[in-house]
């Protein structure tokens, strides 16, 4: 595990395609559309001003950005007068004719209560870390929130403040908008872009007590994830979806531009099969753990927060692949299921490569543009059974997984299956075959490799994936075979220490569905325990294994 986890420290060092901070000076002063500033903000701050003009940082000081002693200072803003206090925040603000000025005090009220809100779920009922007092910078204890009239297009800003506080914490503050009514934030309500800004941002000021030096794209795409977690009807980020899955090939710590946003689908598959929010959590508390100003552990901490969940980074990172290429809300698509996925604005990721294949036919697919943390999408058109074999040209074959999707005609089921050689048998009737290869587990920086195709063999049944998984008394579990030929048919289920629980056998006479649903009992019709077993179905020809979770 040593090992790992310093190939890790490896990955993200190497891999990230990091926003200079040239960049994030020209995304919070030229950018036309809606800018999330904090991150570039964070990203100025923690850079040198010898790396800006003197007009860039004169622009700097309206975001209140300053130069001492060769480092940036946060400065508070100034000229607000009025203050209004509710449990745990502070909102500075201003009326009357200034160019900051509020319309009224219900909007301040207004923030006020969707902030205590945010506070609510996030801290008293999730549990996450308080952000920590900045020592009275802005007159108490409470958490300060500045309302003005932000430069276009800007959501809210976290700073992180100067005040004395305990390494790798740091104390912070927000801005919000004065006002959301300006057409570039049409797309909802002022209340619902107070909202899921309040969340987005308060939620960074979650991050800054855990690990003031984190990197930014765990930050935004937990951001993102936040928002939706406590507000799920507002969908704001879906607007960074098309983006994000134009590029599988772009790693998953890919910082520059929206792409970092995107990536809380990573973490919304996390939160829906693999330990919920409190995952999440696990992730922010092992970040506080592994923290480093120089280096980046933002792998590290991820994998060591889902060994809590006899997962690691490697296996949500491919489970994710997989769920955004079947891309469904049905409940048959078990493991790979995303909730509202009926509703999110894709449909699959971008497709590498499209393969037809014919009988007899010998196919060959290279690529030397697999970077760590990455997916290539291939779409395989036959009406033949073939064999798909991955080999690895830049290493061992470990540092490739390759997977196949195939999706079943005129019903929502769906095969996955893994292995470096994969036969598919097509005859069975399908929609689609995706083959998915994926770089995880070394320290190159890019991979070659390349996949052939070559005739296969008939299958005599295939074993659909089991479903619900995890299943209960209440929801059994269904074990569906397509059977193709007439045979004898066999299912056995092993616990994890490969003791079988449970049989039965069934000679088929004709084609056609095959369907059992397992409650939970052993051979002797008494219930067994909770955990993890395994479904092995055997054929006259063929046979298949499919790991299940049962909760009494």
């Amino acid at each position: 595990m040593q090992t790992l986890n310093k190939c890790l420290l490896i990955f993200s060092l190497a891999l990230g395609k990091n926003i200079s901070p040239l960049d994030s000076w020209s995304v919070l002063f030229e950018s036309k559309h809606k800018v999330h500033a904090t991150p570039h903000i964070t990203n100025i701050i923690r850079s040198n001003p010898a790396h800006f003009t003197n007009n860039q940082i004169e622009e700097l000081k309206s975001l209140n950005i300053s130069i001492q002693n060769n480092n940036f200072l946060i400065e508070r803003p100034e000229g607000l007068n009025e203050s209004h206090v509710t449990n745990h925040f502070k909102f500075h603000y201003t009326l009357g004719n200034s160019y900051d000025a509020i319309d009224n005090i219900n909007y301040v009220i207004s923030m006020g209560e969707v902030f205590e809100n945010v506070w609510s779920f996030y801290i008293d009922s999730l549990g996450y870390l308080p952000p920590v007092q900045d020592q009275m910078i802005g007159g108490s204890n409470l958490y300060d929130i500045y309302l003005l009239n932000l430069p276009s297009g800007y959501f809210g800003i976290t700073y992180t403040s100067g005040a004395a506080t305990e390494n790798p914490s740091c104390a912070s503050f927000i801005k919000m908008r004065n006002s959301y009514s300006s057409s570039l934030f049409s797309d909802h309500s002022e209340l619902e872009n107070i909202q899921v800004t309040a969340v987005h941002e308060f939620f960074h000021a979650i991050q800054f007590s855990y690990n003031c030096y984190e990197k930014l794209w765990f930050m935004e795409a937990t951001a993102v994830w936040a928002e939706d977690e406590l507000y799920d009807d507002i969908n704001d980020h879906y607007r960074y979806m098309p983006t994000w899955f134009s590029n599988p090939g772009k790693p998953l710590n890919y910082t520059y531009g929206i792409h970092m946003y995107g990536t809380f689908i990573f973490f919304q598959y996390i939160d829906e099969h693999l330990g919920g929010p409190q995952t999440i959590k696990q992730c922010w508390e092992k970040s506080n753990e592994n923290s480093t100003y120089i280096g980046d552990n933002s792998y590290l901490s991820i994998n060591e927060a889902l060994q809590n969940q006899n997962s690691s980074l490697d296996d949500a990172y491919n489970r994710m692949r997989i769920a955004n290429r079947i891309m469904s809300s049905n409940l048959n698509a078990g493991i790979y299921r995303y909730e509202e996925a009926n509703d999110y604005p894709v449909e699959l990721p971008k497709i590498k490569e499209f393969i037809n294949y014919d009988l007899g036919d010998y196919k060959s697919y290279t690529s030397s543009e697999l970077n760590l943390f990455s997916t290539h999408y291939i779409e395989l058109s036959t009406d033949v059974p073939v064999v798909i074999s991955l080999n690895n040209e830049s290493g061992p074959i470990s540092d490739l997984s390759l997977f196949t999707v195939l999706k079943y005609d005129d019903i929502p089921r769906w095969s996955v299956r893994s292995n470096n050689e994969i036969n598919i048998d097509p005859l069975v009737g399908v929609d689609y075959i995706s083959i998915i290869v994926s770089a995880t587990d070394d320290i190159e920086k890019n991979w070659d490799y390349s996949l052939t195709i070559k005739d296969g063999h008939r299958e005599d049944f295939t074993f659909y994936d089991p479903y619900p998984n995890p299943g209960s008394s209440k929801y059994p579990i269904n074990i569906d075979l397509q059977v193709i030929e007439p045979q004898n048919l066999f299912i056995k289920i092993f616990d994890v220490l490969g003791r079988q629980i449970w049989s039965m056998d069934k000679k088929v006479s004709e084609a056609g569905l095959l369907s059992v649903a397992w409650s939970g009992k052993n051979q002797n019709k008494k219930n067994i325990s909770s955990g993890v077993y395994f479904i092995y179905a055997k054929g006259e020809h063929n046979s298949f294994t499919k790991k299940v979770t049962f909760i009494k």
